[in-house]
């Protein structure tokens, strides 16, 4: 809140100076008819004239203590507030002048300055849900007070907030009401982010149309030629957004890495694997200096890691995110951040620093269903803590009821409590969880559950069926654990020498 006190007696002066008069006098509305002069009680009066006199005297306190009393008896009046307002600021209270503040707010809805200002400062002090709100009022109040500058800052600042709300449709609605308000500044960038809006809304063709808008007024904007590779990525059209993706690489002085990244992920798509090993190497070089330099951002950590693991450097990218575990400055990178070391400690084979990371994920967002699915399975993996496993998934399985990788959690926590109760009516459930898993989610990990329960339930040759599925699948990862494991189950069905328990324990 350091600038309320400036902010503040602009905003007094705005409201009393000859500068709003003047706007007004442009519009010429029609002169409204005499309204009488509303009666003013005689303590009122009193009140007002004794808290006027002192604040010319400098007495500051006192003068806010007899206009509070005067708005006592004339709780509505705007005037009395101001005043008040004007005390608290030059006595540094800044919670109380907020406080009349959104008094005045309430009282006067078409004052766009006042709304204007008071959301500066609530956005300011982090306040957002206080901040929508009156700049939301600041957008439907008489803007004849208001230049079409203050106007479109107010509308872009709005739809920042919506953004980072996750409510897309309402920033897109905002970034339209700034080009109809044709501000005269180069509105390239409101049709950039209206595109954004519409990719977020999965509004393709509206995305797509907003985008070639923001090209064709300004060729050179590299948010523009970003959302367009996006745009044509996700309607699988790879050549056009390998084009504009390229185009992103030459106009973005500062995002570099970003470019080669996402080229990477393009090429990759379109099996262009020594274009993509290329772009990758140059996104990861460019991001190892700036972590060694000391960059703070989080996301570039994040990305460095992502790299990192496409290119089986698991080991490096957990030093990275080690690195990020205290940098995030947002819920949402805090969340992604205890995840993906979760998952690499996971991944290197550090148990003991699995569940801790997925519990401080929770602990930021407890409605995070993918940790929640995560630390099910990985409690139902171990055999451990069975009961807060079956929550866990179950609780994940609310957001997400169709998701294969969470209704397999589910099935493998009904084989291990089958397993360790003998319970053959949980198995047979647990078998169900799994197939109704694969039919949403086909995965190689999910043919071999299903494998390992058949061989339980001693079906060897629909166990071998399972696995053989799993094993194709398990090819395109290079060095995946499981191609060994699956190999010795199907050596030990060929030979049946192999006690059953001592198959499905592993």
């Amino acid at each position: 809140m350091r600038n309320l006190k400036s902010v503040l007696l602009v905003l007094l002066f705005i409201l009393y100076g000859c500068a709003a008069q003047e706007q007004v006098a442009e519009v010429k509305p029609t002169a409204p008819e005499p309204v009488p002069a509303k009666e003013v009680p005689l303590s009122v009066a009193a009140n007002f004239c004794a808290g006027f006199y002192a604040m010319i005297g400098g007495e500051w306190q006192l003068a806010a203590g007899f206009f509070e009393k005067a708005l006592e008896g004339d709780p509505a009046s705007e005037k009395i507030l101001r005043y008040i307002i004007a005390c608290h600021v030059q006595l540094n209270q800044e919670d109380k002048a907020l406080l009349y503040m959104s008094k005045l707010s309430d009282i006067n809805r078409e004052d766009f300055l006042i709304h204007y200002t008071l959301a500066n400062i609530y956005e300011e002090d982090g306040k957002t849900d206080k901040a929508i709100i009156e700049y939301e009022r600041a957008t439907r109040s008489d803007i004849r007070l208001a230049d079409k500058a203050l106007m479109t800052d107010a509308l872009y600042r709005l739809a920042h907030l919506y953004f980072n709300k996750k409510e897309p449709a309402k920033a897109a609605s905002c970034l339209k009401d700034i080009i109809r308000l044709a501000p005269p500044i180069d509105v390239s960038t409101f049709y950039a982010e209206m595109g954004l809006a519409y990719i977020e809304t999965k509004e393709y063709e509206d995305a797509l149309e907003a985008l070639e808008t923001a090209k064709e007024l300004n060729p050179f904007l590299p948010q523009a030629r970003l959302y367009l590779a996006i745009v044509y990525d996700e309607s699988g059209e790879l050549d056009k957004a390998i084009a504009e993706a390229n185009a992103f690489l030459e106009a973005s002085p500062s995002d570099k890495w970003l470019a080669h990244a996402f080229l990477a992920g393009l090429y990759a798509k379109a099996d262009q694997t020594d274009n993509a090993d290329l772009h990758r190497k140059e996104a990861i070089d460019l991001l190892q200096l700036r972590v060694a330099q000391g960059a703070g951002d989080t996301r570039e950590h994040l990305a460095l890691a992502r790299l990192l693991i496409a290119e089986n450097k698991k080991t490096a990218a957990l030093r990275i995110m080690e690195l990020a575990s205290d940098k995030s400055k947002t819920k949402d990178e805090a969340t992604e951040v205890h995840f993906l070391l979760a998952n690499l400690y996971y991944e290197t084979n550090h148990p003991e620093q699995v569940e801790p990371e997925l519990r401080e994920a929770l602990r930021i967002d407890p409605d995070f269903h993918e940790a929640s699915n995560f630390l099910g399975y990985f409690f139902a993996d171990r055999g451990e803590e069975l009961d807060e496993a079956l929550k866990l998934i179950e609780g994940a399985l609310e957001a997400q009821p169709d998701n294969g990788a969470y209704l397999d959690s589910l099935g493998w926590v009904f084989y291990k409590q089958a397993t360790d109760s003998a319970d053959d009516e949980r198995m047979d459930l647990a078998l169900e969880k799994l197939m109704e898993a694969v039919r949403a989610s086909p995965d190689p990990e999910i043919y071999k559950h299903i494998g390992m329960m058949y061989y339980a339930l001693g079906r060897w040759e629909k166990a071998r069926e399972q696995w053989e599925m799993a094993l194709e699948e398990f090819q395109d990862y290079e060095d995946d654990p499981n191609i060994e494991w699956i190999e010795r189950q199907l050596q030990r069905l060929d030979t049946l020498q192999i006690p059953e328990k001592e198959a499905y324990q592993e």
